[in-house]
């Protein structure tokens, strides 16, 4: 006979997905001539839950490699940006039940430098990057139970009379 029972389970109850796009401006020391590579390192951000929106707050450093006095030397101008951004999430689960919701953020691109360009004296860079949040929610799953035949029957107890236990003793007399 079959039986049907609820269970309450954690699982991901929303989703959101969004790519940001930054455009930063930025002055270095000397004036510019030539830009010969951009990088950004040391990306950290923390996010929170509100309402069906993640709010993600973070920051990164860019690092511009480029030439001065009409290409005779290089320097690298560095500058940390701090940015809060929002990914609207969907509810995928229709029945969540209340309660603190717990939610997942995965930087699916790191953020990348995509243009820099001179702009007077200024280096102007476009960022990209991209994040998925996962909203967890406990909510409710229905299962069908059947019912198991009795274990004693299945398994068979004269398992234990077929070890040898003396199968690792070494005869002396068989030695090489």
């Amino acid at each position: 006979m079959n039986e049907i029972r609820e269970i309450v389970t954690k699982a991901v109850v929303g989703k959101g997905k969004k790519l940001f796009k930054m455009q930063e401006e930025i002055t270095p020391n000397d004036e510019p001539f030539s830009i010969l590579g951009c990088w950004i390192i040391n990306h950290q951000f923390e996010a929170s839950l509100c309402d069906n929106k993640v709010d993600i707050i973070g920051s990164f450093e860019v690092n511009i490699w480029y030439t001065a006095e009409n290409n005779t030397r290089t320097e690298i101008v560095k500058k940390t940006i701090d940015y809060e951004q929002v990914i609207k999430t969907h509810q995928v689960v229709k029945e969540i039940s209340s309660g603190n919701n717990d939610i997942i953020v995965r930087i699916v691109q790191q953020p990348t430098c995509t243009n820099a360009i001179i702009n007077d004296c200024n280096i102007v860079v476009d960022i990209v990057f991209e994040a998925i949040a996962e909203v967890i929610g406990e909510t409710k799953i229905m299962v069908t139970v059947f019912q198991q035949p009795d274990l004693c029957e299945i398994y068979d107890d004269d398992f234990e009379n077929e070890i040898d236990e003396n199968f690792m003793n070494i005869n002396e007399e068989n030695r090489c």
